[in-house]
């Protein structure tokens, strides 16, 4: 088959179509289960899934448990990019701080129709139970004129 450069080189849809299936392999095998088929014959049980022809009953005293599974990954931050999430971290911490202050102080925060309204309120509940109030006069009684 002739090189890219070449003057009868393949068309791009070929080499398009033979990266994708390649990226595609590599793909289906990161995410699959593994299955007893898709693994080696001597891999433990508790590690691969079960083949559909496996008993489904529940095997008590097998002795065999599953393995932990570790992701372990080669990918490291670079610096740039570690130093831009401290960052935006601390962006959105401050930001909730401030969604929660600014939460108080709607809450403690009255108005002056809500401060004239509680007022009344609480007026007209101690007339309810209280009766009227009346207050004295510098003289005489409350019942009638002064007597001498």
């Amino acid at each position: 088959m002739a090189g890219r450069n070449a003057v009868n080189k393949p068309k791009i849809k070929m080499l398009a179509q033979s990266h994708a299936k390649s990226l595609g392999r590599k793909r289906a095998s990161r995410n699959s289960i593994q299955t007893r088929s898709s693994t080696s014959r001597y891999a433990l049980r508790g590690t691969t899934a079960p083949r559909p022809t496996d008993s489904r009953a529940i095997a008590l005293f097998t002795g065999e448990t599953p393995n932990p599974v570790s992701k372990m990954t080669t990918n490291t931050l670079s610096n740039k990019r570690a130093k831009k999430i401290a960052r935006n971290q601390k962006y959105l911490t401050q930001k909730q701080e401030e969604d929660i202050m600014m939460k108080v102080d709607n809450e403690i925060k009255q108005t002056n129709l809500d401060k004239v309204k509680k007022t009344l309120w609480d007026l007209i509940e101690r007339n309810k139970t209280n009766g009227p109030l009346v207050l004295p006069d510098a003289e005489g009684t409350t019942l009638g004129v002064q007597s001498f």
